[in-house]
């Protein structure tokens, strides 16, 4: 008994420390492109694990990205976080798949695999709604700059 409980334990310690680093580990924009007025692709290595974290990654760098990359002001804005994967690769090696590709990058690896992370969607006349991929989960952000979750009709 005794043997089962310090195993558990371990088990505990050991997945709370790894979770702890993760949430730890800093999220690095490889690249980031922009059509110069509704859409904005953020390529990362990674994203926090909860939806709140990924959330607040965003609106954290949200005035920064707004600066650095202006969008039209009178239009959707689009801003798609997208996981590198393997990283940058060559159209031609990958046809067949569903890739992204960057024409700002003047090398023949300027495209990655389309794999989005989170989706937002910022209105004019509306606060920005927030698509969770991994769980197909959709969250708004409200009055007092609170996110909600969105309920899907089923």
């Amino acid at each position: 008994m005794n043997n089962k409980m310090t195993k558990m334990l371990l088990l505990l310690f050991l997945s709370g420390g790894f979770y702890n680093l993760w949430t730890l580990r800093p999220v690095n924009i490889a690249y980031v492109y922009s059509d110069a007025g509704s859409d904005l692709s953020i390529v990362v290595d990674h994203l926090p694990w909860t939806d709140k974290e990924k959330i607040d990654w965003y609106m954290s760098r949200r005035e920064e990205l707004a600066r650095n990359y202006p969008l039209y002001n009178d239009s959707i804005h689009s801003i798609n976080i997208l996981d590198i994967g393997e990283g940058f690769t060559n159209y031609n090696e990958m046809p067949d798949e569903d890739l992204l590709c960057f024409p700002t990058i003047q090398t023949d690896r300027s495209c990655i695999l389309r794999e989005h992370l989170l989706i937002v969607n910022e209105y004019p006349d509306r606060k920005a709604v927030f698509y969770i991929v991994s769980n197909q989960t959709t969250y708004q952000l409200v009055t007092g700059d609170k996110i909600e979750r969105i309920q899907r009709p089923d």
